[in-house]
């Protein structure tokens, strides 16, 4: 039998903070597959924070608190985009596990970044309601660097 969380509906609410930005307009329930860089190494709560509370609910003197991007998780529709973000960082911080899953409409609203800033990467913000667990639709990718070399032939790329 399924625990009661399982059976709860998520509640489409999101968090007070949403205040400070508007979503924007073309925000909407989507299933995306996507890639998340992972720093606990596992798909738990602490690895699926969005940016706004992954720094302690504050904005760094770069942000722009109307961004709605800083209040998003950020997530890769491409592997090559979320390793160059994941590798970077690990040079200064412990590697991170990349995790694969999909952008399932019960935890919140996405948007491909490049729609409202020109960006060529794929970038997918999604703002997650309340009380979300966007990590229960995500794995763990083992090998990470078998799992790319295998994408990039399956897609023909030398890169």
């Amino acid at each position: 039998m399924e625990s009661m969380d399982k059976l709860k509906e998520i509640e489409k609410i999101f968090p007070d903070y949403f205040e400070r930005f508007k979503l924007p307009d073309g925000a909407k329930e989507e299933s995306i597959e996507v890639y998340r860089a992972c720093k606990t190494g596992k798909c738990d709560r602490d690895s699926f924070l969005p940016t706004f509370e992954e720094n302690n609910f504050k904005l760094t003197s770069t942000q722009e608190a109307c961004d709605p991007g800083i209040y998003s998780l950020s997530t890769f529709e491409k592997p090559v985009d979320i390793k160059r973000f994941a590798f970077i960082d690990s040079e200064v911080l412990p590697p991170y596990s990349i995790a694969i899953g999909k952008t399932e409409p019960k935890h919140g609203l996405v948007q491909r970044t490049r729609e409202r800033t020109q960006t060529k990467k794929s970038h997918v913000d999604w703002w997650l309601y309340t009380n979300a667990r966007p990590y229960e639709e995500f794995e763990i990718i083992k090998d990470f660097k078998t799992y790319y070399e295998n994408y990039k032939k399956n897609r023909g790329c030398n890169k």
